[in-house]
């Protein structure tokens, strides 16, 4: 029972295309924390507008903030129609 519970699991990705498959719940994905931690969870990103202290843009996301910054920053940049 396990190997063929394992065998749909590497179907499962390989037809997903991830790099990985969480069991327990099917959006988290194993994120590095801090160096070497990892946790099966989510990344939540916000952009707030400075002037008003609105939020404009939000991302969750199964990357770590590293990775993160340039795609919220776009699409804060587009929501408030800025150039910069």
């Amino acid at each position: 029972q396990n190997k063929i519970k394992y065998e749909l699991l590497e179907e499962e990705l390989k037809t997903s295309g991830e790099p990985q498959v969480s069991t327990t719940d099917t959006d988290a994905r194993a994120l590095l924390v801090q160096g070497q931690v990892v946790e099966v969870s989510y990344n939540i990103q916000a952009a707030v507008d400075d002037k008003h202290n609105l939020v404009v843009a939000t991302h969750t996301i199964n990357r770590n903030d590293k990775n993160a910054l340039s795609a919220i920053a776009i699409e804060a940049k587009e929501n408030l129609a800025l150039e910069t």
